[in-house]
């Protein structure tokens, strides 16, 4: 049985070189495809970050300075100050070419056109330079980058109307399983709601891909390999659940060889998600994955958001394992890794993970309340209370 980072390793696609023009605003969560460099110094000039008087510091710094005039933000002006006085200058103002400090309002006392010093003044104080943000040719975003909102200012200054980023990745989801119906539909006491296709097409909205729904198809080998076969045409990953165990209907692995997929990996030493299939045809990659709601969603977060990760050269899709210290006893056999819902907190001393109760990779309940999974090593039979275990969020 592989481990569960063979499996990952195992995973080596094509990359994405497809690009596309898009509005600056239509930009967020899409992936950018170029380097950004700063076609500017910024700020353009020595800038005022407090309203207040602009005025040259000196050894002999008279406590008095007279005003002498008055500057705005947006105002153009060439304003040289005497000996002995100051500028009024408001939050985002030019400071004049002479003047290399400015002191807040608060900190003088204002009288019959002069100001006085409550306290001694800082030189160089209230004032951001000439390039402090940015320099002209600096690399400030890489390929690579995730666009996120606080990222919008920056390339807002720099000019771009509009940015080049990756092409989304379309994803099919496929679900399996004569017992399955969708919600809303009449149930026999054996059936179950195809919750599963609503959460995998969740996840990939929730990465800003395609999400491709080509349903729930019946336990039908045929109908199985005709709907995998279409979608690997068509898409850069497929997902498929439902099929990928050892049981009399369990088709996936017969679909994959009877389309001419190369399965890379059978099953993972993992729980939830032991009987999981990763294979691929031409540049496509399948993900067979059990059916249940636990197994189905964390499967994707650890293997579909992985192989997104490394098609759109981003580190953002795939998960990021930190450090936490749990809440709670946990014994396990020593034969799989264990992947377990619970809640993590950030506390005073760091990360703390909760205890959720878990039924298995069936109780959905337990994954709606959960933030996070633990990942609980194969080897590990026993974690106390205190220990320190990896994470991931979802």
């Amino acid at each position: 049985m592989t481990t569960f980072y063979e499996a990952i390793q195992s995973i080596q696609p094509k990359l994405v070189t497809q690009t596309q023009q898009v509005d600056l605003i239509e930009s967020i969560n899409r992936v950018l495809a170029i380097d950004i460099i700063s076609n500017i110094d910024f700020p353009p000039f020595n800038k005022a970050t407090m309203d207040g008087f602009a005025f040259r510091f000196e050894d002999d710094l008279p406590k008095r300075l007279k005003i002498q005039d008055v500057i705005y933000a947006g105002q153009e002006t060439n304003i040289q100050t005497q000996k002995g006085y100051c500028v009024r200058i408001m939050t985002g103002a030019k400071v004049p070419d002479d003047c290399d400090s400015v002191v807040e309002f608060e900190a003088v006392i204002e009288k019959d056109g002069f100001i006085e010093f409550i306290k001694p003044p800082k030189k160089g104080s209230n004032i951001a330079y000439l390039g402090e943000d940015l320099k002209k040719n600096e690399l400030v975003l890489k390929e690579g980058t995730l666009i996120k909102p606080n990222m919008i200012n920056l390339l807002a200054q720099l000019g771009y109307k509009s940015v080049k980023v990756y092409r989304k990745l379309n994803i099919g989801v496929i679900t399996t399983g004569d017992e399955l119906v969708d919600i809303g539909e009449p149930q026999k006491p054996s059936s179950v709601v195809d919750t599963s296709r609503y959460s995998l097409i969740a996840q990939i909205r929730q990465f800003n891909q395609e999400a491709i729904d080509y349903g729930r198809i019946l336990d039908d080998p045929q109908k199985i390999q005709h709907t995998l076969n279409s979608a690997t045409l068509n898409c850069d990953i497929v997902i498929i659940t439902g099929g990928s165990s050892f049981g009399d209907k369990d088709y996936t692995q017969e679909a994959l060889n009877a389309i001419g997929a190369k399965i890379l990996i059978r099953t993972i030493d993992m729980k939830p998600g032991r009987p999981t299939i990763i294979a691929k045809k031409g540049n496509c990659f399948i993900i067979g994955s059990p059916g249940n709601p636990v197994s189905t969603f964390s499967v994707f977060r650890l293997f579909v958001g992985n192989i997104i990760s490394k098609m759109l050269k981003c580190k953002d899709f795939d998960v990021d394992f930190l450090k936490c210290k749990i809440d709670f006893d946990y014994k396990k056999k020593s034969d799989r890794m264990h992947f377990l819902p619970t809640k993590v907190v950030f506390c005073q001393d760091g990360y703390v993970a909760y205890k959720i109760n878990y039924n298995g990779s069936g109780d959905f309940s337990a994954l709606s309340k959960a933030n996070a999974f633990l990942a609980i090593p194969k080897e590990v039979e026993i974690a106390k209370k205190g220990e320190m275990l990896e994470f991931f969020f979802i």
